[in-house]
């Protein structure tokens, strides 16, 4: 998936796109054989004179002619008929490349909820390439008997697949989705967690509690998950749950909660973010200076202070750093001595830092 964040497999897409905008209505000549090519398929769809061996000449022209133009024509010519061109799309999609599934795709995607059956019926058994463009046309066109399908797909052998699965979801929006994404924020495959994530942030206040209560899973890489969605919606009500899990005994547990505290930007979070600059792990306490840095509040110059000569080699950077966003003068002392550290990141976050502050370095 790229990002777009938007749509699968974005060259293609873009490709097909500019191409669209070329002006594939001027059709090529003796591209098709309706039995009268004077009459615009368009026309003869609207009035029921489409044939089979209209549909059959156009799918076969779209997945084994080697003119890019005459493939993006038939396909556009496929979606205007409509649902009786639904099978031979997907036919096409089954047995054409890569441009060709896109193509297809696109052309299902413009025909709608009358190939949303046909679709479904697609992702049991097609190959994975095939699926994954299924289920961004499902996703385009938004129809809710589509999640049934979808929430399948979560626990589809292909990793890609379920990432397509998991975002797919995510736009349509559908509250049955939640506890399906919360239970694969523990998908071995990173991209499947990250994408699962971004899905669940898409359900903003639905899926707060939920993501609250996940905090409590004895998985650890599921409390990692729900912490960084809970970051993201930056929903002051998970604040207390995410102060007490800077004590979970899983260090990345404690620093996606560190970033989330942060992340939200709200006073009742600096409190719980300076006794985590004591934390055992350089990780933790590094996040948590960089959260404190983003909340501003002056109550954080004295802690962060302390951690300027941390024994980690990048705990003192995070702090020069926080200190320089919360514009205290009460660091300018303390930075000037960082400079002649041996530390090069720390001397160069405190000359950034004393730049915020007004000093001349």
């Amino acid at each position: 998936m790229t990002d777009t964040h938007n749509e699968p497999d974005g060259q293609s897409v873009s490709w097909f796109r500019r191409a669209l905008w070329m002006g594939l209505d001027d059709r090529p000549e003796g591209l098709s054989s309706q039995a009268d090519p004077r009459i615009p398929v368009r026309r003869r769809a609207e009035a029921g004179m489409t044939t089979l061996e209209d549909i059959e000449h156009l799918r076969d022209q779209l997945c084994t002619t080697s003119d890019a133009r005459m493939r993006m024509q038939a396909a556009w010519e496929l979606g205007q008929i409509g649902q009786p061109a639904v099978g031979a799309l997907l036919a096409a999609m089954r047995e054409g490349g890569e441009q060709t599934q896109v193509l297809a795709a696109f052309a299902l995607a413009g025909i709608g909820k009358p190939a949303v059956e046909n679709l479904i019926g697609t992702l049991g058994d097609a190959p994975s390439t095939v699926r994954q463009k299924v289920i961004w046309v499902l996703w385009s066109i938004g129809d809710l008997r589509a999640v049934e399908p979808l929430l399948v797909a979560l626990t589809d052998p292909s990793p890609k697949t379920r990432r397509y699965a998991a975002w797919a979801l995510g736009q349509i929006g559908d509250e049955r989705a939640i506890p399906a994404l919360i239970n694969i924020l523990d998908d071995p495959h990173e991209k499947v967690r990250w994408d699962t994530t971004v899905a669940l942030e898409k359900f903003g206040e639905r899926a707060v509690e939920p993501l609250i209560e996940a905090l409590y899973s004895p998985n650890a890489q599921t409390r990692v998950g729900a912490a960084a969605a809970l970051g993201w919606l930056r929903n002051p009500r998970a604040i207390p749950t995410l102060s007490e899990t800077l004590a979970d005994e899983d260090t990345e547990v404690r620093v996606q909660a560190a970033f989330a505290l942060g992340w939200i930007r709200d006073e009742q979070s600096v409190e719980p973010l300076i006794g985590a600059l004591k934390d055992g792990e350089p990780e933790v306490r590094m996040q948590a200076a960089a959260a404190l840095g983003w909340i501003r509040d002056s109550r954080a110059v004295d802690p962060l202070l302390t951690l300027v000569h941390d024994e980690d080699t990048w705990v003192p950077y995070a702090a020069a750093e926080a200190l320089g966003d919360l514009g205290d003068v009460r660091a300018v002392k303390p930075l000037i001595l960082a400079l002649e550290g041996e530390n090069w990141q720390v001397r160069e976050a405190a000359r950034e830092a004393l730049r915020k502050l007004g000093h001349p370095c």
